[in-house]
C-alpha cells in the first residue's frame, strides 16, 4: 500500500502524519522534531522556513511572519486582518483589498502574499513527506478548523496543492480528532456525544461531536480567538520579568531585544514543567550584559495560569450550554492541540469530566494530524471516482428522533430502539423475534421515541395463524426519500407482512 499523508497546518506549528501498511505515525523533519513551526523568515540572503526562522526572530523580527493561518484567504479590511495587523511584527499592507507582507528580502523591498508563505510552510513539510515516502506528489488529507469559510478552505487547499500535495480531502479537525482515536470506527455501534477541546498558540476551540453508527454530526463549536497557549507563556514571562527586577533592579519590559530572549526560554520552561515538577530557566547577557538564572517550579506556574484554566472551562460549559447539554451528557473527551501540554489544564479538564473516557494517550500536538492521516490511508485505498465523491463535505439526511418498537409483555408493554437519533438515511436493520410455546400471532408497533417514557406510534404489523413458537425475521430499511419500509417474515411458512411509514 503507498503511503498517505494527514497535515495539520495551525496557526503556530504544522504537524505530519503517514498512513501506511494499516500503520499510522508522526513523520519527524530535518532536525528530528515531531512538528514544525509555521515561521518564515526573509534575510539579505536567503529565506528560512521553521525553526530556523524562530531562532532568528530575535535579531529578524521586522522580517518574519508568523501565524498566517489567520487571514489566509480573509479580504484586507476583515475584522480579523484588522486585529492581526496591530499584532503582526512584519509589515501588512493593503494590496487592492487584499493583505500582504512586505519585508527586507535579498537587499531590496519585496510583497508577499499570505498564499505565498502558505506554500513555503507546506513545501516544507512536503520535504519530509518525501524524506519518507519518494519523490512527486503526495496523497493528503487536510484538516481545517469549523469555522472556516470556503474562501478560507480554498486558499488552504491551493497552497497545499502549488506546494505538491495532491488533496484528497478537508476534514474538520475535530473530526480529525475523533478519526485519530478511532472513535465509532472500530465499533460502528457506538452512539454518543464526544466533546473534542483544542488550545493551539492563539486560539482555543471546543466542539461537541455526535456519533452515530460510525458518522459524526458537529452540533455545536465555539471559539474563541483571545485564548491561546502564548497567553500561558505571557504569564510565565511576566513572572520572569519581576524575578529578574528582584535580582537586578532593572526593568527590561520597554527593551525589546530582552523581552524576546527572554519569552523563548520562557517557552522552553512552559513544555519542560510538561513533564518536571521544577525547570531551570537560564538567559546568557539577558540586559547589559547581566545573565539571567532563576528556579521555576510548577506549582508557581500553576498559580500564574490560574485565570487562564478558568477560562478554558469557561470556554467548555459555553459550549455545552450552547448544544443544550450538560457535563453528564459527555460520553468522550479529545484533548488537543500544542498548549494542551500543560498538566493543570489536562488535569482540571479530567476532574470536569470524571465520568467520561478521556483520549489523551496521543500527544496533543499531534493528534489532528494522525486522524487526517487515517482519513487519507482510507481515501488513498479507493479508485479514483470514488475518491471524487468524496472530496467535498456532503450533508446527509437524517432522522431526527429514534425509531423503535413497542412490544406486549407480561408485565406490560417495552419499547426497543431500532435507530438511533440523527440515523442516516439510508439505513437498515434486522431483528429476529421467537414466538412463545403458546403464541400464534405477533404485533408490533411501530413508535417515534420522542423520550424515555413516551413515543408516538407511526404504524402496526400484526400476524396472525403463525405456528406456535416459531422465528419472525424482520427488516426495516430507512430509504433514501425518509420513508420507513418494514417486513416481517415468518421463518417457516414464508408468510409474510409489511408496512410503509411516509416521513412526517
Amino acid at each position: 500500500m503507498s503511503a498517505a499523508y494527514g497535515v495539520h497546518f495551525g496557526c503556530s506549528s504544522a504537524c505530519l502524519a503517514v498512513n501506511k501498511d494499516d500503520k499510522t505515525d508522526v513523520i519527524a523533519n530535518d532536525l528530528g522534531d515531531r512538528t514544525t513551526p509555521c515561521i518564515v523568515a526573509f534575510t539579505d540572503h536567503d529565506q528560512a522556513v521553521g525553526i530556523a526562522a524562530k531562532q532568528g526572530m530575535i535579531r529578524n523580527v521586522q522580517n518574519t511572519v508568523c501565524h498566517v493561518k489567520q487571514i489566509l484567504g480573509r479580504k484586507y479590511d476583515d475584522p480579523v486582518v484588522t486585529e492581526y495587523k496591530r499584532k503582526s511584527s512584519a509589515q501588512v499592507l493593503d494590496q487592492n483589498g487584499e493583505p500582504r507582507y512586505e519585508v527586507d528580502f535579498k537587499e531590496s523591498r519585496k510583497i508577499f502574499t499570505p498564499s505565498q508563505i502558505a506554500v513555503a510552510i507546506y513545501k516544507k513539510m512536503l520535504e519530509t513527506a518525501q524524506s519518507h515516502g519518494g519523490s512527486g506528489s503526495q496523497d493528503s488529507v487536510l484538516a481545517v478548523p469549523t469555522h472556516f469559510n470556503t474562501d478560507q478552505k480554498k486558499a488552504i487547499s491551493s497552497a497545499a496543492n502549488q506546494a505538491g500535495f495532491n488533496i484528497l480531502r478537508m476534514i474538520s479537525e475535530p473530526a480529525a480528532a475523533l478519526l485519530a482515536y478511532d472513535v465509532g470506527q472500530t465499533d460502528v455501534t457506538y452512539n454518543g456525544s464526544v466533546l473534542v477541546f483544542r488550545l493551539g498558540g492563539i486560539s482555543a476551540e471546543v466542539s461537541v461531536v455526535n456519533v452515530h453508527n460510525g458518522m459524526y454530526q458537529i452540533s455545536t463549536s465555539v471559539t474563541d480567538s483571545t485564548l491561546g497557549g502564548d497567553l500561558f507563556t505571557d504569564e510565565l514571562v511576566k513572572y520572569l520579568v519581576m524575578e529578574y527586577k528582584k535580582k537586578s533592579r532593572n526593568d527590561i519590559t520597554d527593551n525589546k531585544r530582552a523581552m524576546a530572549k527572554l519569552r523563548r526560554q520562557a517557552e522552553i520552561c512552559k513544555h519542560g514543567m510538561s513533564k518536571m515538577d521544577n525547570v531551570h530557566c537560564a538567559v546568557d547577557s539577558l540586559f547589559d550584559g547581566m545573565d539571567f538564572d532563576t528556579k521555576v517550579s510548577r506549582a508557581r506556574f500553576e498559580s500564574c495560569v490560574s485565570e487562564l484554566v478558568q477560562r478554558c472551562t469557561q470556554l467548555i460549559d459555553q459550549v455545552l450550554s450552547a448544544a443544550k447539554l450538560t457535563r453528564k451528557s459527555i460520553n468522550k473527551v479529545i484533548v488537543c492541540g500544542g498548549g494542551a501540554n500543560v498538566p493543570v489544564l489536562q488535569k482540571t479538564i479530567t476532574d470536569m469530566f470524571s465520568h467520561c473516557d478521556i483520549l489523551n494517550s496521543i500527544n496533543p500536538e499531534e493528534v489532528i494530524a494522525v486522524g487526517a492521516a487515517k482519513q487519507a490511508g482510507i481515501l488513498s485505498a479507493l479508485e479514483d471516482e470514488d475518491i471524487k465523491l468524496n472530496t467535498e463535505d456532503k450533508t446527509i439526511d437524517c432522522i431526527s428522533k429514534p425509531i423503535g418498537i413497542r412490544t406486549q409483555t407480561e408485565n406490560g408493554s417495552e419499547i426497543t430502539q431500532v435507530f438511533p437519533g440523527l440515523a442516516p438515511l439510508h439505513s437498515r436493520k434486522h431483528l429476529d423475534f421467537t414466538l412463545n410455546p403458546d403464541q400464534t400471532a405477533l404485533r408490533l408497533e411501530i413508535v417515534e421515541i420522542t423520550n424515555e417514557n413516551d413515543c408516538n406510534s407511526l404504524a402496526n404489523i400484526v400476524m396472525k395463524e403463525l405456528p406456535a413458537g416459531s422465528k419472525v425475521n424482520s427488516t426495516f430499511h430507512l430509504r433514501k426519500d425518509g420513508h420507513l419500509h418494514v417486513t416481517c417474515t415468518e421463518s417457516s411458512s414464508s408468510k409474510t407482512e409489511s408496512v410503509t411509514v411516509e416521513p412526517s
